[in-house]
């Protein structure tokens, strides 16, 4: 049984605990507890801070012309020192949801490996509530999101937001 088949047996069985049982502190701790993990993952590109060879040959097998070039792992070293450093940390900051913490990840995209990031908050059923009840809960991942796509130079980045 992999983690996801995992997680939604545990799910299932807290929403049948919440709608018998009703709210409670234990229940809402098992709920903190299954969605720690709960938060934003961001792709990333290459980045424009990370020296390129110019007679370096293209790593892109695809001849597709609409595929995003991918990054190298020149790149996932800086996104690795640039995450470590804590400097970017802020920019994920949100007092609702509580503390943030960064952590690399690495990221399938389009059947390739890509550096990559997850942010996830000290309360992730106040960061998934307001997810659901907030319009402009996208619209605020995107500037975070923007924010650290543009201060690490990435050529682009994609988002999403993840609870396994």
């Amino acid at each position: 049984m992999d983690k996801y088949e995992q997680f939604e047996i545990e799910q299932r069985t807290l929403m049948r605990a919440l709608e018998t049982d009703g709210p409670s502190e234990a229940l809402a701790a098992r709920l903190k507890a299954l969605y720690r993990d709960a938060g934003v993952v961001i792709a990333l590109g290459p980045s424009r801070a990370v020296p390129r060879d110019e007679d370096r040959p293209s790593d892109e097998t695809d001849l597709d012309p609409d595929a995003l070039p991918m990054a190298d792992d020149r790149d996932m070293d800086y996104y690795i020192r640039a995450l470590d450093s804590g400097a970017l940390t802020p920019i994920f900051a949100h007092a609702p949801w509580g503390e943030v913490s960064l952590r690399y990840e690495a990221l399938v995209m389009d059947d390739k490996v890509c550096p990559g990031l997850r942010a996830c908050w000290t309360d992730p059923l106040a960061f998934l509530a307001e997810g659901k009840a907030d319009e402009g809960f996208s619209a605020r991942i995107e500037g975070m999101v923007g924010a650290f796509g543009r201060m690490v130079s990435a050529e682009w980045w994609r988002w999403q937001v993840r609870v396994v």
